[in-house]
């Protein structure tokens, strides 16, 4: 039962989830020119004290190389400054620069526009269920990679 339940209705919901999550949010960040990874990779610095490649790297769960790549676009693009460690020239820092900033408000002040009432409409129970049942999913999953190495 447990097996079924796992793979038939466990990976559908985590698979419709990541549909419906890239539905709601990419219009807002998409206006924006940005795509939904570099759209993380913002949030990232913001929310990172001590910012770099490699940490942003591992949030968003890329390679290195990758994370670099994008993050040299983003740059390009104006919306983070890659600054180069000055004790390690191989550590680049990263900080949002005042457009990437703005972009980050303008979309969660958009989100929250369109969302807003909708949100409005659930109970503190409705959220901390939510919350309840993702962190149960990511111990199981944690607990599935712990095996796995």
């Amino acid at each position: 039962m447990r097996n079924e339940l796992l793979r038939k209705e466990l990976w559908d919901m985590i698979r419709f989830t990541n549909i419906n999550l890239e539905t709601a949010f990419k219009p807002f960040i998409e206006i924006h020119g940005l795509t939904m990874m570099q759209s993380r990779i913002l949030v990232a610095v913001k929310e990172c004290e001590q910012a770099t490649v490699g940490t942003v790297s591992k949030i968003i769960d890329v390679k290195s190389g990758n994370g670099s790549n994008m993050c040299k676009k983003l740059e390009q693009e104006g919306f983070v400054k890659r600054i180069r460690s000055l004790e390690d020239e191989r550590v680049v820092k990263l900080v949002l620069t005042e457009k990437g900033e703005k972009t980050l408000e303008k979309i969660n002040e958009d989100i929250l526009n369109k969302y807003g009432p909708v949100l409005d409409n659930k109970t503190d129970e409705e959220f901390e269920q939510m919350i309840k049942g993702i962190k149960l999913l990511n111990q199981l999953l944690i607990d599935f990679d712990k095996i796995a190495q």
